[in-house]
Order: C-alpha cells, then structure tokens, then sequence
C-alpha cells in the first residue's frame, strides 16, 4: 500500500486560459454584418447605463448602495457569514466583510454566535427587522422603477422579455460554445 497522493487530473492556469480566450476574441473574424453587431453592443451598454440609472436612483431613495443591497439579499436568502456573502454577491471576501460590518453598524444586519460556538465574538450574521423592511422596499422601488421603464416603451413587454431572454441564452456559454468554440472559453467566469 503506498501513501501517494491521488492524481489531481490535469489543472489549468486560469491566466493561461485568460490569456487564451483574449487571443481566441482577437483572431475571430466578425459576423457578416458588423454594423448591426455594433449598433447591438451600443444599444445592450445603453441598456447597462439605465440599469446603473435606476440603481443610482434606489441608492438615493434608500441610502442603499447596489452592494449593500446584494449582502442584504444575500443573507436574507440564507449567507450566515461574511465569507458566505462574497460567493453569493461576487465580492472579494474583505469587502463582503466591510460591507456586512457596515450593515451591522446601521442596524441592518446583526451579529450572532454559532449554536455550537462556546463564547468568543459572534461571528454569524442575519438580517433585522429593520434591514428586513429596508430591502422590502428597496426591491419594491427597483419593481416600480422597471415597470415605469416598460410603460413608457412602445414594444410591448414580452416581446422586450422575449429578446432579452434569447440574448441571454445566446450568452450562454453551453450554447455559444457550439456555435464558436473558439470564443467559448471569453464567456467563462472562472476561465476555465
């Protein structure tokens, strides 16, 4: 019997592959109508700027920022831990941390210990009542704010949820793989 440890399989250099997929994105040859697909990126990041508007609206109604707004989210769907928050919300582990010590700090979340901690300082997290009602109405304004937005647009709803749907399963890295596995490997999160 030997005490080699098991073969971890092959690994990958997440800068490798970064750095693979920013070539691959370099080499591709655009589509067949390059004026549209530029006139859709121009059109998808004016998308992105109205969602960072209204965002920037709630932040100012609610003294919320979009992060803060996450964490909360975050713990109120069940993160019970700094740590917990920054997978959820994609924040690197300190900030997730200064966030949650600033909710703590406004009484929107508040510290507890673990049931089968044994003294020292509370280091679970949960949402209070008052952070509670804050998220209620932040999420309530984002609503009210979205749907002022599509009443005021002459496309109808679903066929906007329509297009908006088939971008993003066009994004999907499963199915833009089979269509450009060459550019697969720009849409993957981790790089891999």
């Amino acid at each position: 019997m030997t005490n080699a440890a098991p073969d971890p399989g092959p690994t990958v250099d997440v800068d490798v592959a970064a750095r693979r997929a920013r070539s691959a994105v370099r080499r591709a040859q655009p589509g067949n109508d390059l004026a549209e697909t530029l006139d859709l990126v121009d059109q998808m990041t004016a998308m992105t700027r109205s969602q960072e508007q209204i965002s920037r609206a709630i932040e100012r109604l609610t003294g919320l920022r979009l992060g803060e707004m996450q964490a909360l989210r975050a713990v109120a769907e069940g993160a019970d831990h700094p740590r917990a928050v920054a997978r959820r919300t994609g924040q690197a582990d300190a900030a997730a941390r200064a966030t949650c010590d600033g909710l703590v700090g406004r009484g929107l979340l508040a510290r507890h210990h673990h049931p089968l901690s044994r003294g020292g300082r509370p280091r679970l997290i949960h949402v209070t009542e008052t952070g509670r009602v804050a998220l209620e109405q932040a999420e309530a304004l984002h609503v009210r704010l979205f749907d002022a937005v599509v009443d005021s647009l002459e496309v109808g709803s679903d066929q906007m949820r329509d297009t908006v749907r088939r971008i993003a399963d066009a994004l999907d890295p499963a199915h833009f793989g089979a269509r450009r596995p060459e550019l697969a490997p720009a849409l993957l999160t981790d790089g891999s």
